[in-house]
C-alpha cells in the first residue's frame, strides 16, 4: 500500500473505533473516558500538529532543539493524518496553490463535503517541496516506518488497557482529523480578512476554537513564516505561547 492508502485505512479504522467508544461511554456512563479523549486530542493536536507538523516542520517558522523537534514529530505521527514528511509537503503545496485548480483540498473546487472528508486525490507535487526534509534521516525513517510507529503506540496502549486504544488513540485521532478539516473548510469560508491576499483564507473564531489557535488563517497565509498568528488582542494563539517557551 502507498502512504495515502495507509493513512486513509487508519482513518476509517479510527472512526469505527470512535463510534464504538461513544457507544461504550453512553451505555456504561463512562464520561470520564470521553473527557480523557478530549484532553489527549488537545495535547496531540496542539503539540503534534499545530506546533510540530505545521509551524515547525512545514514552515520552519521557528527553530528549536532537535530532540524537541523529533518528539513533536512523533506526537504528530500518532494522530494518523500522515507522516511528517508527507503532511508537510502536501501543506506546502496548498500554500503555493491556494484556491487554484491545483489546490488539492480547496472547498471552492471540491465542495465543502469532499474537502472536509478527504474525498480528494493527492496531486503531482514538485520534489523541490520535500528536498529539505528528505535530506534528514529522521523524516525519511518516520515516513518509511509510519505504520510501524502507530502499531507500536497501539501495542503499548493495549498492554496497559485495551480500552486505551479507543480513548487514547482512536477518538483523539478522529478529533485531530476533523480539526484539520475545520481549517481546510471553515477557515477558508468563514470569518474576516485582515490581509488582502490572493486566496480565500480567513480569520475564523470558530476554526480557532476547534483547533485551539490555528483559526487565524488569513494572518497565517499572509505571513506563513510567523510562529505567532495573533495580530489583534482577541486573536488568542495558545500554540504561540508554547513556542515562545521552546524556541531557540
Amino acid at each position: 500500500m502507498n502512504h495515502n492508502t495507509v493513512v486513509r485505512s487508519l482513518q476509517i479504522l479510527t472512526h469505527l473505533l470512535a463510534l464504538y467508544g461513544v457507544y461504550y461511554s453512553v451505555v456504561n456512563s463512562a464520561w470520564a473516558l470521553l473527557g480523557t479523549s478530549v484532553l489527549v486530542y488537545w495535547f496531540i493536536g496542539v503539540f503534534g500538529i499545530n506546533i510540530g507538523y505545521h509551524r515547525l516542520i512545514s514552515h520552519r517558522s521557528f527553530e528549536t532543539y532537535k530532540p524537541i523537534e523529533y518528539i513533536l514529530a512523533l506526537i504528530g505521527c500518532i494522530t494518523s493524518i500522515g507522516s511528517p514528511l508527507a503532511w508537510s509537503v502536501l501543506h506546502r503545496h496548498h500554500h503555493g496553490h491556494a484556491e487554484k485548480d491545483t489546490d488539492v483540498h480547496s472547498p471552492y473546487h471540491l465542495g465543502w463535503f469532499r474537502a472536509w472528508f478527504g474525498l480528494w486525490s493527492v496531486p503531482h507535487i514538485s520534489p523541490k517541496l520535500s528536498r529539505d526534509l528528505r535530506k534528514i534521516k529522521f523524516y525519511r525513517l518516520t515516513h518509511k516506518y509510519y505504520l510501524h510507529i502507530i502499531a507500536l503506540y497501539v501495542l503499548i496502549l493495549a498492554l496497559i488497557n485495551p480500552l486505551f486504544i479507543v480513548y487514547i488513540y482512536a477518538i483523539p485521532a478522529v478529533l485531530v482529523l476533523h480539526s484539520t478539516s475545520a481549517i481546510i473548510v471553515i477557515a477558508h469560508m468563514h470569518g474576516y480578512k485582515t490581509h488582502d491576499i490572493d486566496d480565500e483564507s480567513r480569520n475564523s473564531w470558530i476554526a480557532s476554537l476547534i483547533t485551539l489557535g490555528e483559526g487565524w488563517h488569513n494572518n497565517h497565509h499572509a505571513n506563513s513564516k510567523a510562529w505567532n498568528n495573533q495580530e489583534r488582542w482577541w486573536e488568542l494563539d495558545p500554540p504561540a505561547w508554547i513556542i515562545r517557551a521552546i524556541k531557540k
